[in-house]
This record gives structure tokens, C-alpha cells and sequence, in this order.
């Protein structure tokens, strides 16, 4: 609509030269010519100015457009870019040759040392010079929309004593090319980032914080888990291969020998069948390939059960079991995916136990759970080790892993098949007095519940 209106004043702004020169060409320069000849001599001199003069025009015109168009440009980058700056995880900077921080958003406060004021935008900013106006009039926010920071700018080196960020800044700033570095920062907690820092157009350079504490957990996680597993795989391998040349040289010769060590090569073969069979299961459930086919149990049968097969354990580990599950506990699980995690974590407990020790398990209702307790009076696990208990292959007595079978995932597997069932686990421990493991697996609804028993009192179980 603007453009028609344009031409609309550009024709009437002809036309008017064409009647003005007729009139001056036939009263001042030939009086004597007829009026078609006066009126030709105007069309073509209009004509000629219009070519010399009309891209001038319509350059200035374009530039008068696109200048009325900035403030408008502007007020949309102030409501797109600085909200979207506000909200990033990562921790931005943005420092002049002086190393004056110009500019950062509420993350970078979490990073380094600078003043948080409360502002609608969540971007910080000082007062703009020759050589930051024209970031700060892109970046800058309206006034009515947030209050911008116009005290004295912190310095870099006042908001970070670390000298690696200072060096890479500065590297930036004087050479103009990109550095990356990782840095590790230690306050109430410890957090690793890596940082970017880029130079602008203006003298100036961004610098990015992407924090990489979770990445950098998960692959040490990820290396010691394959270091684990290569020494869980290795242990009776190495027996497998030590036995079978032992038979191979001539032991199928001792009869006594060769089927004792017959015997050993299936239990090392079934040790590692087990190590297969269980990150198979760990793969699966992690990844939810799982399926759970619930139905009402009593609790106390299923213990039961799990109680009579830790019985083969007695030779190697003497210890008693004291029971106290209500008969009349019905939950709602998997029985199978149950009896695996009270096989892991009774077996762990005759495992982990002294001789003669004594093994716990409690169960009552609470709300809509039943809590299972799970109590050994073991070696017991360290506050460090806690942390990190239910890790894959993880193993807190690293002394006692070759004397004690396990694959050392079987905690792992507890806690996502609990998890699994809407449950929970916890464990709580002490060196030297023993371990207790809590969980928590759904009660069965009352219309699915089978006929009611009566409450077993506190039984003694010595196997």
C-alpha cells in the first residue's frame, strides 16, 4: 500500500513538471512553436531527469524504509534473543579488550562471582561505549521491560581467580581465534565445564560455560563398568583355561583329579553363564524391555521359598534367618521378578555375613506399600561406598571380590526391578555391624487379594 501510494506522488509530481516547463518554454523560449511541439520538449525532459534521478531515489527511499525498520528489529530481538538468553543452562560472557564484563545472564552467577539484581530479562549489562554499542543495541532490553545493571562493570579477573578462563579471554582478544578449554571449579560442590570462548565483529569476546559434570560421571562410570567386566569375565576364564590344559596334559589320567577338575570347569562355566544371563536381564530392564506380569502374593510364602533355596549356602556360610512376615500381606508384583530381588538381596546378606551370623527379614504395610526388611550382621559398607552401591558391577569389600562368587550386578538389577514395580529401595550400613536393605513393592487391592490368612508371629529359621 505504501509502494502505490509512492508511485501515485511520483506521477503526480510529473505531470506537475510537464504543465509547469509547457508553460515556461511557450512564454519565455519559443513563443512561436505550436503547443504539441512544447508539450513533446516537457516529456522529454521530464523523462530525462526521471532516468538520472529516480534510482537515487528510490536508494533513498529504501534507506529511509529499512531506518524506520530498525527500532521495530530491534524490539523483536529484545523480546526473542534476551528471554532466550535468560533461560539457557549454560553460563554466558561477554568481555571487552579491558576485560570488563559487559554482559552475562542469571547462569554465569552460578559459575563465577558476579552480581545478581533482580530483572525481569534475567541479562546483565553495564553502560555502552563506542566499541560495545553496537552489541548492546542488539542485545540491550527496552527499558519497560527489564532493569538493565548499570553500576560499575566487575572485572574478569575480580569474578574468576581461576587463571585458565583469565588466559583464554585474553588469548582471544589479541590473537581473534576460537579456544576451548575444560575447566573445573570447586565450591560447595564440585562442577566441570567446558568453555568456549569466540571473538565478535567489535572488540570483544563471548565467552560459553557448558557444564559437563554428568557427561564426564557417566564415562567414568561407563570405563569402570567395562574394567569390571573385563575382570568379572577374566577371573574364570583364566580357571577355565588352567583346568582344561591341566586335562588336556594328562589329567583324564588321575581319575580322582580329573573329575575334581571337571567339577571346577562347570563351576566356573556356570559363573560365567550367570555374569551373561544377568547383564542380559540388567540390558533389558534398563532399556524397558521388561514385562511384569502382576498378581496378588502373600509375601510370606514367597520369602519362604527364596529363605529354603539360600539353604544350599550353609557349608560355606553358617548363618540363621529370623522371620517376621505377616501371612496375611498380599502384594501386587511379578513373582518371579520378586523372588530375583529377595534371592539377590538374602544371598548378598549370607554372602557378606560372619560366621554364625544372624540374617533379618521383617515385612509390614504401610499405606499402600509393603516394606520388606532385609538386616545382616556382616562386614557392613563404608559411607563411600554407599553411594555407589547399586552401580553396575560395582563392588564395595574389592579385597573379597575373587574369594566371593557374583557377578556384581545383582544390586544393580535389585534396584531398577523395584524401581520397576513403583517401589523404592534404600540401604543403610555400618562397618563391622552389618547392612540393612529397604524396599517397597505395591499391596495387592482388596478384590484381588486371595483368602485372608492369619498373622504368623516371629519365627526362627536355621539353615
Amino acid at each position: 500500500m505504501k509502494a502505490n501510494a509512492y508511485r501515485v506522488g511520483l506521477a503526480a509530481l510529473g505531470a506537475l513538471t510537464i504543465f509547469i516547463l509547457d508553460a515556461v518554454i511557450e512564454e519565455l523560449l519559443f513563443p512561436s512553436v505550436s503547443i504539441f511541439t512544447v508539450h513533446v520538449i516537457s516529456i522529454s525532459v521530464v523523462a530525462a531527469l526521471a532516468f538520472f534521478l529516480l534510482p537515487y531515489a528510490v536508494l533513498n527511499r529504501d534507506q529511509l524504509i529499512e531506518t524506520r525498520r530498525q527500532p521495530d528489529m530491534s524490539d523483536d530481538a529484545n523480546r526473542l534473543l534476551l528471554p532466550l538468553l535468560a533461560t539457557m543452562r549454560e553460563g554466558i560472557l561477554i568481555v571487552n579488550s579491558r576485560l570488563d564484563i559487559i554482559l552475562y545472564n542469571d547462569a554465569a552467577t552460578n559459575i563465577v562471582r558476579l552480581p545478581v539484581k533482580e530483572s525481569q530479562s534475567g541479562v546483565r549489562a553495564g553502560p555502552s561505549d563506542d566499541s560495545t554499542s553496537s552489541l548492546l543495541v542488539a542485545l540491550a532490553p527496552a527499558p519497560a521491560q527489564t532493569e538493565l545493571n548499570v553500576g560499575p562493570r566487575p572485572r574478569l579477573i575480580d569474578a574468576t581467580r581461576d587463571p585458565a578462563i583469565n588466559d583464554a579471554f585474553r588469548q582471544v582478544l589479541e590473537q581473534r581465534t576460537a579456544v576451548q578449554i575444560r575447566v573445573e571449579l570447586i565450591g560447595r560442590v564440585q562442577r566441570i565445564y567446558h568453555l568456549r570462548v569466540t571473538p565478535l565483529d567489535v572488540d570483544l569476546a563471548a565467552g560459553v560455560f557448558f557444564d559437563i559434570t554428568d557427561l564426564e560421571r557417566l564415562e567414568r562410570v561407563r570405563r569402570e563398568f567395562f574394567a569390571n567386566l573385563s575382570h568379572e569375565l577374566r577371573t574364570p576364564l583364566t580357571a577355565i583355561l588352567a583346568y582344561a590344559d591341566t586335562l588336556e596334559a594328562g589329567g583324564f589320567d588321575d581319575p580322582q583329579n580329573g573329575k575334581r577338575f571337571i567339577g571346577k570347569l562347570h563351576k566356573h562355566a556356570t559363573r560365567m553363564s550367570k555374569l551373561i544371563t544377568d547383564i542380559s536381564d540388567l540390558s533389558a530392564i534398563e532399556s524397558g524391555n521388561i514385562h511384569l506380569a502382576l498378581e496378588p502374593l502373600r509375601l510370606h510364602g514367597v520369602i519362604s521359598e527364596v529363605i529354603a533355596l539360600a539353604e544350599a549356602r550353609r557349608q560355606d556360610y553358617p548363618v540363621s534367618f529370623c522371620v517376621s512376615v505377616p501371612e496375611n500381606l498380599v502384594v501386587q508384583a511379578d513373582r518371579t521378578r520378586l523372588e530375583q530381588i529377595l534371592g539377590n538381596l538374602i544371598d548378598n546378606a549370607v554372602k557378606f555375613n560372619r560366621p554364625g551370623g544372624l540374617i533379618t527379614v521383617n515385612a509390614e504395610q504401610a499405606g499402600d506399600k509393603a516394606v520388606i526388611f532385609i538386616e545382616d550382621t556382616g562386614v557392613g559398607i563404608s559411607a563411600l561406598d554407599l553411594r555407589r552401591i547399586f552401580e553396575r558391577l560395582y563392588r564395595a569389600d574389592k579385597s573379597r571380590s575373587n574369594r566371593i562368587e557374583g557377578t556384581g550386578l545383582g544390586l544393580a538389577i535389585v534396584k531398577h526391578l523395584v524401581q520397576a514395580h513403583c517401589g523404592e529401595i534404600t540401604v543403610t550400613s555400618e562397618l563391622g555391624r552389618g547392612s540393612r536393605f529397604t524396599f517397597t513393592v505395591p499391596i495387592a487391592a482388596p478384590e484381588e487379594k486371595p483368602d485372608e490368612g492369619t498373622h504368623r508371629e516371629l519365627s526362627v529359621v536355621d539353615v
